[in-house]
């Protein structure tokens, strides 16, 4: 592929066919010479016209589209607990977007990247789950006196007790830590992890792991 007259057409080119590659062979096994064969024609060099790194094309693939007010205020629900539920709910049923992070299980374990994902964390995350916190405490679904501490325990809970270290459990210890998360926030007055959340966690848990072997 010669770098042609659209930029942004080649720019797309790319990530689809990098998101391909990093979903068949896992990003930690993908190399930049693997995307320049996939896209038939196109050198090294006009890659790295668009990005800087195989790391700048995962960022890319994986930011989401939306910011996080905007993520979270999409999801339906009565009260503001079943608007967690929900939003924690999509997050587990985005199989693409977790067997994508899995892939990259040595590069999202990295210093760096850890870091950024903690400032983004506590800068745009948890203050919007913190509102919704705050909504439940309204309608009486979420019995807190402490919705920014149950929002920063929510989220360190999800994305590094169990997120960062989703690449090195076993099923077993999975359901186990599962269980235990339910415990603690059913134990706060915030009952967010039900059956079905509890469920759908293994359930995709099971898929990246058989599709990953």
């Amino acid at each position: 592929m010669a770098r042609g007259k659209n930029p942004e057409e080649t720019r797309q080119k790319i990530l689809t066919v990098s998101k391909k590659l990093f979903l068949e062979k896992g990003y930690d096994n993908t190399s930049i010479q693997d995307i320049v064969n996939g896209l038939g024609g196109m050198t090294k060099g006009a890659i790295y016209q668009h990005f800087r790194s195989k790391f700048e094309i995962f960022e890319t693939i994986i930011e989401p589209a939306e910011t996080a007010e905007e993520s979270l205020k999409k999801h339906p629900g009565d009260t503001g607990l079943e608007k967690l539920q929900n939003a924690i709910l999509d997050a587990f049923t985005d199989y693409s977007r977790m067997k994508l992070n899995y892939s990259a299980a040595v590069t999202l374990r990295s210093p760096r990247f850890i870091g950024e994902q903690f400032l983004s964390m506590f800068n745009e995350v948890i203050p919007e789950i913190k509102k919704i916190v705050e909504e439940g405490i309204k309608d009486g679904s979420i019995d807190t006196d402490y919705p920014e501490e149950v929002a920063d325990v929510l989220m360190m809970h999800l994305n590094t007790w169990i997120g960062l270290h989703l690449t090195v459990y076993t099923e077993e210890q999975l359901k186990r830590k599962l269980l235990f998360t339910k415990k603690i926030f059913d134990g706060i007055g915030v009952p967010i992890f039900n059956e079905q959340l509890v469920t759908e966690a293994n359930k995709m848990f099971e898929y990246i792991k058989k599709d990953s072997n």
